[in-house]
């Protein structure tokens, strides 16, 4: 054994000053460990695999399959874009927002995929225009509410949206239930704000976070076991 090694060993002032430093190491490391076991644990709910074919197979698993005695109680959403319109068979009282998600299409345009508060109506990217089959502002009775709520006034009124020449028929597709056919328009911009005659690209659904993007909807109709 070395003689300096023999000191550490037997010298109680070298001790302390060897365990202080080493509590002070770990009070600095100890946020970086935090953030990183976080991390790690929560690598889970980000789905591994973001190839076209594992999104198309997700989707495909997760839409929902009628019965038919719910054949009554289909719906159906036109969904206009830049690149057509496409036609979703969903079931009477989903939120329109999950309806979507479940089938592939996204109310979000671009980034805000992935940036949105994912249905708490906070953030207003999902901002769509609502008609109903008779041309109703606001989707008439096709949709409900009937009328905005209190998170569609406060964030639909609130830059970017809500200015003078906005349509007035702007909806956020996540506070939306749908109770008929409806047509639907998504405008240009991160919060579908734009308030020219041009439709947004039509973008397929992203879900980062699998079945926790639905979280926060208790309101659409459950799946039947």
């Amino acid at each position: 054994m070395s003689s300096s090694h023999s000191i550490y060993q037997t010298c109680p002032a070298t001790r302390l000053v060897s365990q202080r430093a080493n509590i002070a190491m770990n009070k600095k490391l100890s946020p970086l460990l935090c953030i990183l076991r976080l991390c790690s644990s929560a690598s889970f709910m980000i789905p591994q695999h973001r190839t076209a074919l594992s999104i198309s197979q997700y989707h495909s698993s997760t839409t929902r399959q009628f019965s038919a005695d719910q054949n009554d109680q289909i719906v159906t959403v036109s969904l206009e874009t830049s690149s057509g319109t496409k036609e979703l068979q969903i079931q009477k009282g989903e939120i329109l927002r999950s309806a979507m998600l479940r089938r592939g299409s996204s109310p979000h345009n671009g980034r805000a995929r992935l940036i949105n508060c994912r249905g708490l109506g906070t953030c207003d990217t999902c901002a769509v225009e609502i008609e109903s089959s008779d041309n109703n502002n606001s989707g008439g009775g096709a949709v409900e509410p009937n009328e905005r709520n209190t998170k569609e006034n406060i964030r639909l009124n609130f830059p970017p949206h809500g200015s003078s020449d906005q349509s007035t028929n702007l909806r956020l597709a996540c506070q939306v239930q749908v109770m008929d056919d409806i047509t639907i328009r998504k405008r240009t911009g991160f919060w579908g704000q734009d308030t020219t005659s041009e439709l947004a690209e039509e973008y397929d659904a992203e879900l980062w976070f699998g079945e926790l993007e639905y979280v926060l909807d208790n309101k659409s109709p459950r799946e039947e076991e």
